[in-house]
């Protein structure tokens, strides 16, 4: 994935123009400086470079789907969302992963305006969530009421038997490389499973995944219990827990995305406290972003500190 970093910093809250992308980018990048990492890969010493003993990481990470029956005129309303948030990242001059569901994929508008539109610091990444044609190109009986259903046992992989989700990356993976060229290197989800990590691992090649922060009750399906924030290294048998030995793990780091409030994203307080810009109260107040990265940047942290921003753009880009 698509990665930035920085060195500590001094930047306050009132300096940031809610109006200006750069100035809000300066939450990162002031007194620091930018690197990529592809695929996960560093090409860096993060600990060095980032001036401190923990590397500070931020994935900016956007996922497209092509349609979406909660939405009026969605395709058009999807599409210009993306469009737009291309065009504030190449304003901002940042890295970033663009993941790709399969319907948004094979559509030949967005194959052009990424092939058009992205530079050399951007991923295209698979998006895992399994909508219509991809299930029916893969010989499966479609059971979602829409070209695209998120409830949990269709428009995710565990819905599907081990043979049956093989068979859906092998569609989407043979797709994606006649499109661009090239397998993707990463693949992200609410959720992934751990069979179905292990063979794009092993098939495919890929390098990094990430999946959702814990929510009860959120999108039809409910994640609870997992490893808060960072990276871990997934267990064969629950990818959703870290592997307790090295035999036991699936060698793909999987990172944590939505960028959490440590305080009011965990237990039972209702509301959405994340770094998605479509929440007033958090990753669309410029102050709660200001206070967010000041604590990624500037407290102490495990191993390393991390957060991921981003948009699904169903969410159009008039919400944001």
């Amino acid at each position: 994935m698509a990665q930035l970093t920085s060195r500590k910093n001094s930047t306050a809250s009132s300096d940031i123009d809610p109006q200006k992308p750069r100035a809000r980018a300066q939450v990162l990048l002031e007194g620091g400086f930018l690197f990529l990492i592809l695929g996960g890969l560093f090409l860096a010493d993060a600990a060095r470079l980032a001036g401190a003993s923990e590397p500070r990481i931020v994935n900016i990470y956007n996922f497209v789907r092509n349609s979406d029956y909660r939405v009026p005129h969605s395709e058009d309303v999807l599409y210009e969302a993306t469009r737009q948030e291309i065009q504030l990242i190449k304003q901002a001059e940042l890295p970033a992963t663009w993941a790709l569901q399969y319907d948004a994929l094979i559509n030949p508008r967005y194959q052009k305006l990424f092939k058009e539109q992205l530079g050399t610091n951007d991923e295209i990444a698979a998006w895992w969530e399994i909508p219509r044609p991809l299930a029916e190109k893969a010989g499966l009986k479609w059971r979602g009421q829409h070209e695209w259903d998120p409830a949990a046992d269709v428009g995710f992989a565990p819905g599907y038997t081990p043979e049956e989700r093989r068979k859906l990356v092998d569609v989407y993976m043979a797709d994606f490389k006649a499109i661009f060229g090239y397998y993707p290197r990463t693949a992200g989800s609410w959720f992934i499973d751990e069979v179905t990590l292990a063979y794009m691992a092993e098939r495919y090649g890929i390098v990094a995944s990430c999946n959702c922060k814990d929510q009860v009750g959120t999108d039809g399906y409910t994640l609870w219990g997992g490893y808060w924030n960072q990276a871990y290294y997934p267990s064969r048998l629950n990818s959703y827990m870290p592997a307790q030995t090295k035999s036991g793990q699936i060698d793909v780091p999987i990172f944590r995305m939505l960028g959490s409030d440590p305080i009011y994203q965990h237990g039972t307080t209702p509301g959405m406290w994340t770094l998605e810009p479509v929440y007033p109260e958090a990753g669309g107040s410029t102050d709660w972003v200001a206070w967010f990265m000041n604590n990624l940047i500037h407290e102490p942290s495990l191993a390393f500190g991390f957060a991921q921003a981003g948009q699904e753009n169903s969410f159009g880009w008039e919400a944001m």
